[in-house]
């Protein structure tokens, strides 16, 4: 066969590619039995090569997609590339082995092709609920890891078609909802079987050599568009840029992350080595969400026509000092970690870009998920755990006066219907609207942010609430102003209490649960 190929055969390889990553999570979401997965679309599905390397996604969840390579190089690590069989489906969440927190669970299944290792489909979802101390898994204060839920080492799903039971039996039984993860987890080794059809329908199609030749093609090419990028870089100049979280939780006082940006060569490094240490709540972000948040801001600034694989990432080198809030180590609890210190670090790193490419850098967005977690028992007695993170505002850039109400950067969901919610939960939405006047003024004004108000129609609940910017505002640029900070209430019967940003506590009938998210940042001054 000939070694030559038209671009057009390149960008047909390249969305066929893509596309079996889109049709692994249009399977997923449409098996899927939580609200959480087939509503607000937690999910996020990925190829990998035969070494975990990323050739293709879909536009899911940023902080998913730049994570799961590294999930998966630690899956095969674990077991041993000898040990990787044809007919196997994994499963893990770990977030010290390539995961993000525990409620984020990755199903891996090898795709052999004319019996030879050619690469994985992978899937990662956040569950609602996987165990620990309280419902959704996410609770606020000073947790371990297995105090924040189900740990998942990499472990064997499936082989050869035959379930795990034995495992999954264990699992079921350490979580809340149990029939609801079951069939989500069935939903994601449904999608991998998928996934890995479709991949062989490609090979078969244009063969394995051809395919392989256009992925390497496609890797050089979008490496070439990072170094050109990176060439834009002035050597032996370094910027750094330091953003604060609010707090841990724990301790009400700021934690600092730090990053020095500067062009060696060829390499672009990103240096975090002077972000505060690791902390005793679970903001502790795992280093697999750091990359994620790095890698984030490179495919931003290069076009979209290029590839998102391994080679657009090549040339970005990222260093951490083990010990600290973007490296902790085990057994931190890290469960807003991957939520909201991820956005942290990309806020860091909008601002250290915004020094190198000032035309092309937003200010800051929302920086944060605004996670809310309502878990108990229902009136039958059943139990439920409803999950949500919240939009908010987001930030302007150089003509561009961005839309209101929209999640940005690491997440990329929907909200959760109000019908939905309403049909699934002991809950009633009472309000769910843009506040005015909440993004920064500017030349270009960042976008409102909304409030959604949720009532308890059940006994007695658990409420946790991870959220930033509380006391931090998203910073504008060049002159705009910062967008508005958010704000945690509680009405009861008897009073309203305003929440810190990091909080579980019980709740009752009738109390309302306020979110007023941030808004956007502005830029340049008016």
């Amino acid at each position: 066969m000939s070694s030559r190929f038209s671009l057009i055969e390149a960008q047909v390889i390249n969305q066929s590619l893509k596309n079996v990553a889109l049709e692994t999570g249009i399977v997923l979401q449409r098996s899927a039995f939580s609200p959480n997965i087939r509503d607000r679309l937690d999910f996020s599905s990925a190829v990998m090569d035969h070494k975990g390397r990323l050739i293709a996604q879909a536009e899911h969840i940023p902080v998913h997609l730049g994570a799961m390579p590294e999930g998966v190089k630690a899956l095969v690590a674990h077991f041993g590339e000898e040990n990787i069989l044809d007919g196997d489906i994994y499963i893990a969440n770990n977030p010290y082995l390539g995961g993000t927190h525990l409620p984020d669970i990755s199903v891996v299944k090898p795709i052999f092709f004319d019996k030879q290792l050619v690469g994985y489909i992978a899937n990662r979802c956040h569950h609602a609920d996987v165990g620990g101390i309280v419902p959704g898994s996410m609770p606020s204060g000073k947790y371990t890891l297995e105090e924040e839920g189900y740990v998942i080492d990499p472990t064997i799903l499936e082989r050869n078609g035959a379930l795990n039971q034995e495992w999954f039996d264990e699992f079921l039984r350490n979580i809340r909802v149990p029939d609801e993860r079951k069939g989500d987890i069935q939903a994601q080794l449904a999608s991998t079987k998928i996934g890995e059809r479709k991949f062989h329908a490609l090979l078969s199609k244009y063969s394995l050599e051809r395919v392989q030749q256009i992925i390497d093609f496609l890797n050089e090419r979008s490496k070439n568009a990072s170094l050109e990028l990176i060439q834009r870089i002035p050597e032996d100049n370094i910027v750094t840029y330091t953003d604060y979280m609010d707090d841990d939780g724990v301790k009400d006082a700021p934690i600092a992350i730090t990053a020095e940006v500067e062009r060696k060569g060829d390499k672009i490094i990103v240096d975090y080595s002077k972000t505060d240490p690791q902390v005793e709540g679970n903001i502790n972000a795992t280093y697999a969400v750091t990359l994620s948040a790095t890698y984030y801001i490179i495919r931003c600034l290069v076009s979209r026509e290029y590839a998102t694989n391994y080679g657009l990432y090549e040339p970005l080198e990222v260093i951490t000092k083990k010990g600290t809030l973007v490296d902790p180590l085990p057994p931190a609890g890290v469960a807003a970690g991957n939520v909201e210190t991820s956005q942290r670090i990309t806020d860091v790193m909008l601002g250290a870009f915004s020094q190198l490419f000032p035309d092309e850098v937003p200010a800051a967005s929302s920086g944060t998920m605004n996670n809310t977690i309502i878990g108990g028992l229902r009136p039958d007695g059943g139990m439920f755990t409803y999950y949500e993170t919240i939009a908010g505002g987001i930030g302007a850039g150089k003509n561009y006066s961005p839309p209101n109400a929209k999640h940005s950067h690491m997440t990329n969901t929907r909200n959760t219907s109000i019908e939905v919610l309403e049909r699934y939960y002991p809950l009633r939405i009472e309000e769910y609207s843009i506040i005015p006047e909440t993004g920064g003024v500017g030349r270009w004004s960042g976008s409102n942010s909304i409030r959604r108000s949720i009532r308890l129609l059940t006994d007695e609940a658990v409420l946790s609430i991870q959220s930033e910017r509380r006391k931090h505002s998203p910073f504008g640029l060049f002159g705009g102003m910062d967008g508005a900070k958010g704000k945690n209430i509680l009405e009861t019967q008897k009073e309203t209490i305003y929440l810190p940003s990091k909080i579980t506590r019980e709740i009752n009938r009738g109390d309302k649960v306020i979110i007023e998210t941030p808004g956007g940042g502005g830029y340049e001054k008016k």
